[in-house]
């Protein structure tokens, strides 16, 4: 029960944050850009969640959508520095470091296995 639990809340929790969005609305502060963006980057890391969770992807595709989550923190991290918002500058450059270490290691592992064949 415990095991179900862990592997489908932060679905649950995802739905639950959709909801409150439509139902609150988006602040009049917040530049648009920035929802878009933000949407892009929590979509594929999500995207990257379920896949891992109920497919068995491949390497490539593992990469491809670390790269993928790569990329659209580094468009977050260019549109913060142009509006000059730093909670965005800084989320975007520590999200940027650690999903590239993740891609490291995760290239450093298939190299390993390959090497080991």
């Amino acid at each position: 029960m415990l095991y179900f639990f862990n592997k489908y809340s932060k679905y649950v929790v995802l739905l639950i944050f959709i909801f409150e969005i439509i139902y609150f609305g988006i602040p009049e502060y917040v530049q648009p850009v920035f929802v878009y963006e933000y949407l892009l980057f929590f979509g594929s890391a999500y995207l990257f969640a379920v896949i891992q969770d109920f497919f068995n992807p491949s390497k490539k595709t593992d990469i491809l959508l670390r790269v993928v989550i790569i990329i659209s923190s580094l468009v977050i991290l260019i549109t913060s520095i142009y509006y000059k918002s730093t909670f965005s500058l800084i989320f975007s450059v520590i999200m940027f470091m650690a999903i590239s270490f993740s891609l490291y290691l995760a290239i450093k592992q298939n190299i390993t296995n390959r090497q080991q064949d």
